[in-house]
């Protein structure tokens, strides 16, 4: 069996692994390990995502804003085409859910995002569809971008080819081993060898882990739905933003020309090639009916996803607590497009021993609170996740 080595070895070809992978490319030699035939084909390839400061756990949040100026404006050659595109969201707060609603717009105040505070009533020159009876409050984010997903994986796996890493395709980890400071990773084309293994596999994290040797880590996968169908006849969609209720029942957004919808249902799953559940597809249609004035005649398309969440919801990054040159980028939980870039840089500078860039220390992230170390993440009885986050698949 040939055996190739490098510096660092990237599992997992989604957009964590190809971000991770990018970074880590301007220290040395990376292999790009993909299970699949082609990059991205689980979480990241059935992704609609957004870039929201608004939405998901704080830390995520917080890694959105570290993220925006790449996404704005990318390096010279990274894309041919913009990575966003403008597309506002909208946030709707029942009876009792004001308080929440305001907390979120303080927060963005305080990291220096562009809101808009107004009545449900008023919020109907955004988005015309939603029964505005149903809500008390809404909060605006014009900021809100659509994001390009194919072309930021794009740009990142064609950069890292321009720095002579590799991508090896159909080479699903089988075995890890590290022996005289280096892992050997065996595939069936190949085993590939380096001193630092970074885990971006997604919904096959604790899988990798367990084949490394390591303990359980509570960092699983769960199932998302989301269906699409035709808008009302005649609607402007195109400036329509994307549009969510606080208590996170469900989020709705255009989508090449049709809507989106999810019911953000969360269920259990072994890692898999998801498929839609047509509970969760009624439930969706339920809710378009019962927030908004629109009507869904027919489903066009309905699929699923994968999102691994830790027990609270935020990131895990950095050195396992049993082996420090096992670096966990995990948990992204929907997260793993928006706040993808900051989450790399942040994974590569600990997997070098560099510490936390400037930029994201200063928003609050440490070590510890993303850490795999962390106690509800060691704790294989520590309490499941029990409601979503925002991106469709990311």
């Amino acid at each position: 069996m040939a055996v190739e080595t490098a510096d660092f070895i990237v599992i997992g070809g989604g957009i964590a692994g190809a971000s991770v992978a990018y970074e880590l490319s301007a220290q040395g030699k990376v292999i790009l390990l993909e299970m699949e035939s082609a990059p991205g084909y689980h979480s990241t390839g059935r992704s609609a995502a957004v870039m929201s400061e608004n939405y998901g756990p704080a830390l995520w949040s917080r890694l959105v804003t570290a993220s925006r100026s790449f996404l704005e404006r990318p390096p010279e050659g990274f894309a041919s085409v913009p990575l966003v595109m403008p597309r506002g969201a909208l946030f709707l707060a029942k009876e009792g859910e004001e308080a929440q609603l305001s907390a979120q717009a303080d927060e963005l105040v305080r990291r220096g995002a562009t809101i808009q505070q107004t009545s449900a009533e008023e919020a109907l020159r955004f988005c015309p569809v939603i029964r505005s009876d149903a809500f008390v409050k809404a909060l605006y984010e014009p900021d809100c971008m659509d994001i390009d997903t194919d072309a930021l994986l794009t740009g990142y796996l064609k950069m890292l080819r321009s720095r002579s890493g590799q991508i090896i395709t159909r080479a699903r980890a089988e075995r890890l081993v590290r022996s005289g400071g280096v892992w050997t990773v065996s595939t069936a084309r190949g085993a590939f060898v380096a001193p630092v293994v970074v885990n971006a596999a997604g919904g096959w994290v604790q899988e990798v882990a367990t084949l490394a040797g390591l303990s359980y880590r509570n960092v699983v996968p769960f199932r998302r739905t989301a269906v699409v169908f035709d808008p009302p006849a005649g609607s402007s969609i195109q400036t329509w933003p994307m549009t969510f209720d606080v208590a996170e029942t469900f989020y709705f957004k255009p989508e090449a020309g049709r809507i989106m919808v999810s019911p953000v249902d969360m269920a259990p799953s072994e890692p898999c090639d998801a498929q839609a559940d047509e509970l969760e597809v009624a439930i969706a249609i339920d809710r378009i009916h019962t927030f908004t004035t629109m009507e869904v005649r027919t489903v066009k398309h309905k699929w699923g996803g994968l999102r691994t969440f830790a027990p609270d919801h935020e990131p895990v990054i950095g050195a396992d607590p049993e082996q420090p040159s096992f670096i966990w980028l995990a948990g992204q939980g929907g997260n793993g497009v928006m706040g993808g870039v900051a989450a790399a840089r942040l994974a590569a500078s600990l997997a070098i021993g560099a510490g936390i860039p400037s930029d994201i220390a200063s928003l609050g992230i440490t070590r510890e609170n993303v850490s795999p170390g962390r106690q509800c993440v060691v704790d294989a009885t520590a309490a499941k996740p029990v409601v979503g986050s925002l991106e469709s698949f990311g």
